[in-house]
């Protein structure tokens, strides 16, 4: 660190570092440094650097995303959790989606620095992103995220107080609202049973709820968690709250969104039928 001890030095490495047209070694030798001093500054500034040697890596990503949490990588997590795939044999991370939902994969893309490519097929109308990265393999698996099965999830290590951005993106990976009057919309869940109970847990916290019972989707380890009536706009509306584009699923908010002025519109009217109707009888 003595090499840098002065404001000026430091300023001009960061500068340096951030243009991605230096390698950690073309660095040290230009500073006159170690690799490792290098790597420990532009660590503690969260400053990555590309591989511009003769065994460059061909995917990178920042495999560090799911160290730290905050509101995007805690999105992310959430997502990955209901319905991402980590592949054991080759430490991978997939996400397959429906080719309607395509842009939100470039979304994960740019989140996570990554220049992976995304693909189609045409077959099954599906897009899909792989990252190939032990690092980050590895952070999902301490945080809960198990490989292979999402279903054998159980618990999901993150803060609280980024806990309707997880859930968000649990709803966006593996969730839905459906209805078409106030008694009958619902909103559901499915997922592992012990899983689904700690999103509950959290639900009735922050949104007043009452707890509900698991159903079994199948005679394996599919359960829903399922919410019905005006209160599920009490739980829409704290997993979007403090979030933005980047950190939803454009087709679920918009149904959202639908549904809110839908039934907003549906309160209003019955409300005056019921004015009138009292109305009616007092005369």
């Amino acid at each position: 660190m003595k090499k840098f001890f002065k404001k000026e030095k430091l300023n001009k490495l960061i500068e340096l570092a951030r243009t991605k047209k230096y390698s950690a070694p073309k660095l040290a030798k230009k500073f006159r440094c170690d690799r490792k001093t290098i790597f420990r500054i532009l660590k503690d500034k969260e400053i990555m650097l590309p591989n511009l040697g003769r065994f460059k890596k061909r995917i990178y990503c920042n495999e560090k995303f799911f160290k730290k949490l905050n509101k995007i990588s805690a999105y992310w997590l959430g997502f990955i959790a209901a319905d991402g795939v980590l592949s054991l044999r080759d430490k991978s991370v997939l996400i397959c989606l429906s080719e309607k939902d395509k842009k939100h994969l470039y979304k994960f893309k740019k989140a996570i620095k990554t220049n992976a490519k995304i693909g189609l097929i045409k077959s099954n109308r599906s897009a899909h992103i792989g990252i190939c990265d032990k690092d980050l393999f590895e952070s999902l698996v301490e945080r809960g995220v198990t490989p292979n099965k999402s279903l054998s999830i159980k618990k999901v290590k993150f803060p609280q107080r980024l806990s309707s951005h997880f859930i968000r993106g649990v709803f966006d990976g593996d969730g839905s609202i459906s209805g078409s009057d106030i008694s009958h919309i619902q909103l559901m869940i499915a997922g592992n049973k012990e899983f689904l109970e700690q999103l509950q847990d959290i639900l009735i916290k922050n949104c007043k709820l009452n707890r509900v019972k698991l159903y079994r989707l199948t005679k394996g380890n599919a359960y829903k968690l399922q919410y019905t009536g005006p209160q599920i706009f009490k739980i829409l509306k704290f997993l979007y709250r403090n979030s933005n584009k980047n950190m939803r699923l454009d087709r679920k908010y918009t149904k959202y969104l639908i549904f809110k002025r839908k039934f907003k519109a549906d309160a209003l009217h019955a409300a005056i039928l019921d004015y009138e109707n009292k109305k009616r009888k007092n005369i």
